[in-house]
């Protein structure tokens, strides 16, 4: 149970992975939000569980949040309920926030003799357009970007305080608008080059987002194969003089 009151203290976003694939040092993407006793899983890719025990119980975690169905996004999210079904045995059912059809897309792979109905553990979610989810005073607005397949990038609220995620998506006006008022935007950039058309971002394009929506810090994730952070951080500087930094695995950083 999260206790509402007036919103007072930080956003908490802490990177547990960004990689394309699991390596030895980091995951896929994952992140764990944190706001007001709320915490939450920000994608749920491969190997993303593990690093998340560093910092809590799977018992206390309040929601998970899956900006699109791939499955350095998504992978993990089979193994979470083996652990509420298996072994946790949770009090509550916890909402599960994702695109259309997630719920199904587990069920089919966790299939067999059993009942492995996502409602037996979890609230099933999916997710729209400007749809608004709240966990305690913490409010996470979705916004669909483009990607090739349906996904989202959000911005959480606390209060004063404002974060933004742009999941994986190409350039649109959608992640400008996710990420005006916003003090820091966690952007993508999976693309090495900038591409016409593109389902994601390269690091000008965004730093580009960042300056348009006059946020004060940008960091960059999901970096692409063969893109160095230097690189990365020097080519996103081109279009955005503010503070730009990228994410590690284990680093945490307040909004």
């Amino acid at each position: 149970m999260i206790k509402r009151g007036k919103p007072e203290g930080p956003i908490v976003w802490t990177t547990l992975g960004s990689a394309p694939y699991p390596t030895a040092d980091e995951p896929c993407s994952g992140y764990l939000l944190q706001a007001g006793g709320a915490n939450v899983l920000i994608d749920i890719g491969g190997g993303t569980l593990g690093p998340l025990q560093r910092y809590i119980r799977l018992e206390d975690l309040h929601a998970v949040w899956i900006s699109h169905l791939h499955a350095d996004h998504f992978a993990d999210m089979p193994l979470l309920y083996y652990a509420f079904a298996f072994a946790q045995r949770p009090m509550r059912k916890i909402p599960i926030l994702g695109p259309v059809g997630w719920a199904a897309r587990v069920e089919a792979f966790v299939k067999s003799s059993a009942d492995h109905d996502m409602r037996n553990f979890f609230q099933v979610v999916e997710l729209k357009d400007r749809g608004i989810a709240e966990i305690g005073d913490l409010r996470i607005q979705a916004r669909a970007v483009e990607h090739g397949i349906p996904a989202f990038g959000m911005t959480a609220r606390y209060g004063e305080r404002r974060l933004a995620y742009t999941g994986d998506s190409g350039p649109c006006e959608n992640l400008v608008t996710l990420a005006k008022g916003a003090r820091v935007l966690v952007a993508e950039c999976g693309a090495q080059e900038i591409e016409i058309p593109s389902v994601h971002l390269s690091p000008e394009d965004a730093g580009i987002t960042a300056a348009h929506a006059g946020v004060s810090r940008l960091v960059l994730a999901h970096l692409a194969p063969g893109l160095g952070e230097d690189e990365a951080i020097e080519r996103a500087g081109t279009a955005f003089n503010g503070a730009i930094e990228v994410a590690r695995p284990g680093v945490t950083m307040e909004a």
